[in-house]
């Protein structure tokens, strides 16, 4: 309510509650959610973090970010569903094959997310200790470290980042030039990189 009651975007005269907002028109419109389709997700997810999980003891990667993940299923219902899922190679905006937002990459939260067509694609890719059966979903799992550079603003590893001549730095994604360049069009502010300072020796 505190919130509600300092917008600064709201009139003077404009003394509501936000217990009587209500909800948007638009938010009520989106379709019902396919709980079937994100449970299935949900579950392939699951997998994905217990092969991840041997690949962080072993300090193959830190985050979630770091990792790469391939993926097989002979599930034809599983494999059209991941398949839609299955962002573009690189963070691009607009993205051309999803929504942008609907994306393995951004619901398994690991930088790449590769749909292969067989387990040999897989053992070839991965080592074989970082690869492994879900016990939930029934797919092929392996996991590797990703590839490319990391975006210093998503933190999403990418092999575009640094090569779109963005001038809001040499580690940023096209994805996050662009969002950054949005900002400073609607806020009519200016993005300016934070200076990082190298660490001193340790003598």
């Amino acid at each position: 309510e505190d919130i509600w009651q300092n917008l600064p975007y709201k009139t003077e005269e404009d003394n509501s509650s936000v217990f009587e907002g209500g909800l948007s028109e638009k938010l009520m419109s989106y379709p019902e959610v396919d709980a079937e389709k994100w449970d299935l997700v949900r579950n392939v997810r699951t997998d994905v973090n217990q092969v991840l999980e041997s690949a962080r003891k072993d300090k193959l990667v830190g985050a979630s970010l770091d990792a790469a993940a391939y993926i097989y299923t002979s599930d034809d219902k599983i494999k059209a569903v991941l398949s839609e899922l299955d962002g573009d190679e690189s963070l691009i905006t607009p993205s051309v094959k999803t929504n942008g937002v609907d994306e393995l990459r951004t619901a398994f939260m690991i930088s790449q997310v590769h749909i292969v067509d067989s387990e040999d694609a897989i053992t070839e890719a991965c080592d074989s200790e970082y690869t492994g059966k879900g016990e939930l979903s029934g797919c092929m799992i392996g996991v590797k470290k990703a590839e490319g550079t990391k975006c210093g603003r998503c933190w999403f590893y990418d092999k575009e980042v640094g090569k779109h001549g963005s001038k809001y730095g040499p580690d940023i994604c096209q994805r996050c030039g662009e969002a950054i360049f949005s900002w400073e069009e609607s806020s009519g502010n200016e993005f300016s990189a934070p200076v990082v300072e190298e660490a001193a020796p340790v003598a």
